[in-house]
């Protein structure tokens, strides 16, 4: 009788738990043959012609919060403002798989990045970044948008 209580009871709370975790986190992998340009072909890529450019964006990965960001993004030739006060509005790691970007810092400084290399700009960043065109893996975030979540 013991015995049948306790499995019974290790029974009941094996269910329980297995109700608050139903949902299992998984890893999200980009495939070689997704960095190679097949992700642009998801359903779910957004592609813009704005301004005379083209862009596409593949999300892998957005937080909860949505802080957090993660993707893989494709660019036409670009030269791109970024402007004060607020300057860039997120922490950005760019990894370039093709292409490559020059950044001209609002002081002058100028930084090329190259395919291969990676760069990190900054939340508050100002300057120009002129391409003539990229593919790059990309992660932001926003600590203001992790501060608002918590509220």
């Amino acid at each position: 009788m013991v015995r049948t209580l306790f499995a019974a009871a290790v029974l009941t709370g094996a269910i329980a738990s297995t109700g608050l975790h139903a949902e299992t986190i998984q890893p999200v992998k980009v495939s070689r043959a997704d960095l190679a340009g097949a992700i642009f072909q998801r359903k779910d890529a957004v592609t813009k012609d704005e301004h005379g450019y083209r862009s596409t964006d593949a999300v892998t990965y957005t937080s909860p919060d949505n802080a957090y960001q993660t993707g893989v993004y494709k660019s036409g030739p670009l030269h791109e403002e970024i402007k004060g006060p607020q300057g860039l509005p997120y922490n950005e790691f760019l990894y370039f798989l093709s292409g490559s970007v020059k950044l001209t810092s609002s002081d002058g400084s100028v930084m090329v990045v190259n395919t291969g290399e990676g760069v990190t700009l900054p939340k508050g960043w100002t300057g120009q970044f002129d391409t003539q065109g990229y593919t790059k893996l990309y992660v932001t975030y926003d600590p203001d948008e992790a501060s608002q979540a918590k509220k």
